[in-house]
């Protein structure tokens, strides 16, 4: 089995070229990261899912000019959405509701609320330039999908 690939907060800060305080500041607004309990002299360890979702973060703050408290109402499901399986005949959206405080992936067909559409590829094509992937590679589902 191969092993897992870990990223340091080197590599997400050097990815998405911020600084270490900006990372900070988001780990201690943004849930789940500011439940976690640290260790001293522990540094945190973080996989592709936790990149993207950074990259997300600062594709919203940057684009949509999204302040962290306003991004700290529904950063729990920011990240589940990161996390859940990802549909391969669906593009990767995700629709951000200020009514609910809810970020869901997009179906066009259940948008009954105004909210944000997000286009996740600007953030998947860092990550995937971090894990040193090919343009044709990108087309390749990488990490959970979603079958029938």
């Amino acid at each position: 089995m191969a092993d897992k690939i870990t990223i340091k907060t080197k590599d997400i800060c050097d990815t998405l070229n911020i600084g270490r305080h900006q990372l900070r500041a988001w780990t201690d607004t943004l849930a789940p990261y500011c439940n976690r309990k640290t260790k001293e002299r522990s540094a945190f360890r973080y996989d592709s899912a936790d990149l993207l979702y950074f990259a997300l973060v600062k594709h919203i703050i940057e684009n949509f000019g999204l302040s962290l408290p306003f991004i700290a109402r529904f950063s729990e499901a920011l990240y589940s959405c990161v996390r859940e399986p990802q549909s391969l005949t669906h593009p990767s959206f995700l629709f951000i509701s200020e009514q609910c405080n809810s970020c869901e992936r997009l179906s066009l067909d259940k948008i009954d609320r105004e909210g944000f559409i997000i286009d996740v590829n600007p953030a998947q094509t860092l990550v995937y330039q971090f894990l040193g992937l090919s343009t044709q590679q990108t087309q390749l589902q990488l990490g959970l999908v979603k079958v029938n």
